[in-house]
């Protein structure tokens, strides 16, 4: 059975198994990111991540932007803003037009430009703008064809992917550089930038040669809402994920004097203690099974407290010492309900987050 012939006949997964047991997957976003995957099928059949989820501001939507900047070039600024705001819809439309035509094969062919049909209040004002840009590249590169279409050339299509293809190929680069990467020789492209057949060219080139399989479904943008619903009826089967930062809790303890900052120290009932320190839950890169709960205890700051909050935090850096450091974000709270006090503070409060699915649950 041919190659294309099984991949039209049998799920993508499955046909990465016969090719691979460990491979990557490159997602793209409608929000302009990519996220990078590293998965591993086991003999069963299910999925565990071998690397944490890495990625960037690797999107489709900066192809676009570079695009709206050529646009800016040829009309000037105010003119272009001025135009967005005045024709809404007919902006939408040329955008939208753009956005099925970088994903086509006319900028493979040297010799081809790829045609955009603007709508005709652009056509009207690129005429009277008289654009010296237009001059200035040339009828070979950009032009007006019979008042109809802007035509793009081969070399300005690919200058306005270059920069964030550029990126995603330096990004992976540096990903398959890693040794426990070492046995992963497929890659899988999916979302809607993926359906660019630029992108698709550049990636195979680079990578194919790097020994690795550059495969795309051939509905490359469906493949992720697919993906969605497999997984919604079958979520444990990603059975192990690898965490992709680092979570905790901020808390207070007795104050150390000359490891503890001076002014982090509080004074409770006439005790010294340090707060905002970060009480760590997982740090990155460590795995966890699907569904598995991380315990933290807690005690009441004050033998008062009937109304106790807990907030939860992020951090980049994997030996962060306190929630006020830079590199720390917060992402929500809890506020446990304890009317019982007569035990003051020692009151035992059990903190857990829950890991290994697509998002993160707090129980106390």
């Amino acid at each position: 059975m041919g190659t294309r012939k099984l991949m039209q006949q049998t799920p993508t997964v499955y046909f990465i198994r016969r090719l691979s047991l460990e491979y990557i997957i490159l997602l793209f976003s409608l929000g302009g990111t990519l996220d990078v995957t590293v998965h591993m099928i086991e003999d069963d059949g299910t999925i565990k991540e071998i690397h944490k989820v890495t990625g960037g501001p690797y999107g489709g939507i900066y192809v676009n932007q570079r695009f709206e900047n050529l646009l800016e070039e040829i009309l000037g600024r105010r003119r272009l803003q001025n135009y967005q705001k005045q024709f809404p819809s007919d902006w939408l439309c040329l955008m939208n037009e753009f956005e099925g035509k970088k994903r086509g094969k006319r900028i493979l062919d040297s010799g081809l430009m790829t045609n955009i049909r603007p709508p005709r209040s652009f056509v009207t004002l690129v005429n009277e703008t008289g654009s010296s840009a237009l001059k200035r590249y040339g009828e070979t590169e950009i032009k007006l064809k019979n008042n109809e279409y802007l035509s793009l050339s081969s070399g300005m299509m690919k200058r306005l992917f270059s920069p964030v293809v550029e990126k995603i190929k330096q990004h992976l680069k540096t990903l398959v550089r890693k040794p426990e990467l070492s046995k992963v020789r497929t890659m899988l492209l999916v979302g809607g930038f993926a359906e660019a057949a630029f992108l698709q060219q550049e990636m195979k080139l680079e990578f194919s040669k790097r020994g690795f399989r550059v495969l795309v479904p051939h509905h490359a943008t469906t493949a992720v809402v697919q993906g969605a619903v497999m997984f919604g009826k079958s979520p444990t089967k990603i059975t192990e994920r690898v965490v992709a930062t680092t979570y905790g809790s901020g808390c207070a303890r007795d104050f150390i004097k000359g490891v503890h900052p001076e002014e982090k120290k509080i004074i409770v009932h006439g005790v010294e203690k340090c707060n905002n320190l970060f009480k760590c839950f997982i740090k990155e890169n460590e795995r966890v099974q699907c569904g598995q709960k991380i315990k933290l205890s807690f005690s009441p700051l004050y033998p008062e407290e009937d109304k106790i909050e807990y907030s939860f935090y992020i951090s980049s850096d994997p030996n962060v010492k306190f929630t006020t450091d830079p590199e720390v974000t917060k992402i929500g709270r809890v506020v446990v309900q304890s009317p019982d006090t007569w035990k003051g503070k020692d009151r035992n409060i059990e903190v857990s987050l829950c890991f290994g699915g697509t998002d993160r649950k707090s129980v106390v």
